[in-house]
């Protein structure tokens, strides 16, 4: 993708209390904001996972060299922007596929439960941690306040387990707990046969993350975030798979991004797009954007303001800096 000759940048910091996945420890998670135009996008880098610092991201974008991340913000600027410019929101005649809730253990248990319950959210997705009993105790703690409430769970290991553990995570976890469980995702890094001897040997739908270029079965749906890859060449990819759109917890502009393709896929492709990860708001500490995001009982309401994707006051106040 093409670089613009003119290019603005606003870089920020998300605070999280605690870690956020098995895969990292940081509380303080840098990003950027570029400005194209009329049109914003987000770069929003997890080394953990293979990409670059932003840094480097914002160095090889004055470039003009993109990476997957800055080349799908360019590419979400140019979309906003039309958008913006139309004077509409992109989210109009669009219905965002509702999620279930990305746990954080930042957050007191109980409240949370009780919050799940009461909007009536249909499932909770939690990391995984490499002393897997932790995770187990979890799942049974919030099921003793969720009694009848059919509360199902979805576990990210980030493929932090090997093959025994896993194995070991489902055979001692109680039935009451194994009943509601569905599915893990990442549980160890991925390989063809040894997933599908686990899904076979005990029954449980595992969600393929990592590795999806890949994945050629042991899987029962794929995990795409539309901030780093494109939805339609997984979809293609797996034609015949469920897939779980979510955000990469990252800035809320990002964020919407994620729900704004989560919706165009849902109306595009059906009902292979499920219950979705778009509600990660509440995972960071509360500024002027995340507290316009919205979520009750898994349905993420969209910001208006300014069309595009929204938080078209906010984003104007924001001191810009020009990159190229």
């Amino acid at each position: 993708m093409l670089v613009p000759e003119t290019l603005y940048i606003h870089e920020y910091l998300l605070r999280s209390e605690v870690s956020l996945n098995a895969a990292s420890h940081r509380r303080v998670f840098p990003g950027a904001l570029l400005r194209v135009g009329s049109g914003y996008g987000c770069v929003h880098p997890w080394p953990e996972f293979g990409d670059a610092p932003i840094e480097e991201q914002l160095r090889l974008l004055a470039e003009g060299v993109t990476t997957p991340l800055t080349a799908m913000a360019l590419h979400c600027a140019e979309i906003d922007g039309a958008a913006r410019e139309a004077g509409v929101s992109l989210f109009q005649g669009l219905e965002i596929p509702r999620s279930h809730y990305s746990w954080s253990f930042a957050q007191n248990t109980n409240d949370q439960i009780q919050r799940v319950v009461q909007e009536g959210w249909l499932a909770i997705k939690a990391k995984g941690f490499a002393n897997y009993g932790e995770t187990t105790r979890f799942m049974e703690n919030c099921l003793r306040f969720s009694e009848d409430s059919g509360l199902r769970f979805r576990v990210d290991f980030n493929g932090c387990l090997d093959a025994t553990a896993f194995e070991k995570f489902v055979e001692f976890m109680p039935v009451r707990v194994y009943r509601q469980l569905d599915f893990v995702e990442d549980p160890f890094p991925y390989e063809a046969q040894a997933w599908e001897r686990c899904r076979q040997r005990w029954g449980v739908k595992l969600a393929l993350d990592k590795g999806w270029r890949d994945g050629t079965e042991g899987f029962d749906a794929v995990v795409v975030k539309p901030a780093r890859r494109d939805w339609r060449t997984v979809a293609e990819t797996h034609p015949t798979q469920p897939l779980v759109l979510t955000s990469a917890m990252d800035h809320a502009l990002g964020q919407m991004f994620a729900a704004y393709q989560a919706a165009v896929a849902r109306q595009q492709i059906g009902d292979r797009i499920g219950l979705c990860g778009l509600s990660t708001q509440h995972l960071f500490a509360e500024d002027a954007f995340f507290e316009r995001v919205q979520a009750r009982g898994g349905f993420l309401s969209a910001d208006q303001s300014g069309g595009g994707l929204g938080f078209g006051e906010v984003l104007e106040k924001l001191p810009w800096r020009r990159l190229r």
